[in-house]
């Protein structure tokens, strides 16, 4: 019996295109950095047409960004499909928490985010795309930290400034890791950034409050 192929609508092969495009941009980024990645690059990676490219992204920086944007996303559900396992308890919550969310900037969002921060300094178009871009990122970030942490910190009335505090400086050990590959990660700081959030989080009442 003869199997007949099934056509792909053009909606699908559009998508299959923009994803192509989008992974292709992601490792020129992780491998070549953003100033040596470039749209024929992405276009000879990913396989397609000039024709394909420009038809989904008219810019580099449209597609740069729209390649931060499906590492998020990916990040994201990690994330969240890793939470689901964490303990109700708030404590025990708060420690596997802070680990589970440090875990993760390492992987490839990060470097590629790295990447666009440096060359915005210095392009004043990829900037202007970048800056509202990532407000709107930073406010996710946060609201997936508050579904990690769970409802005791989210409450607590210091909560986002304590939020701000934990991204920022895993943020920042994330960058000395990439400068310094070769460091070892003992990550004391992880412990400090627990007893940090354990202290906002502990009740009033507490002896040790």
């Amino acid at each position: 019996m003869t199997t007949v192929p099934v056509r792909r609508t053009q909606a699908e092969r559009r998508a299959s295109t923009r994803h192509a495009l989008v992974r292709a941009t992601v490792e020129s980024l992780v491998e070549l950095g953003c100033a040596r990645t470039t749209t024929q690059g992405v276009q000879r990676r990913a396989g397609v047409s000039r024709g394909a490219l420009t038809h989904q992204f008219t810019t580099k920086s449209d597609l740069v960004l729209a390649a931060v944007d499906h590492l998020y996303e990916e990040f994201s559900a990690s994330v969240r499909q890793a939470a689901a396992d964490l303990p109700a308890d708030s404590a025990a919550r708060v420690r596997l928490g802070v680990e589970l969310v440090w875990n993760r900037f390492h992987g490839e969002l990060f470097v590629a985010a790295m990447e666009l921060w440096g060359a915005a300094r210095t392009d004043a178009e990829l900037r202007a795309a970048l800056l509202p871009h990532e407000r709107r990122l930073g406010v996710q970030l946060r609201s997936l930290a508050t579904e990690v942490l769970g409802e005791r910190m989210a409450q607590h009335p210091q909560a986002e400034a304590v939020y701000q505090v934990l991204l920022t400086s895993m943020r920042g050990q994330a960058l000395t890791y990439a400068l310094q590959p070769e460091a070892p990660r003992t990550d004391p700081h992880v412990e400090h950034w627990q007893s940090i959030i354990e202290a906002f989080t502990r009740s009033p009442s507490s002896p040790d409050a």
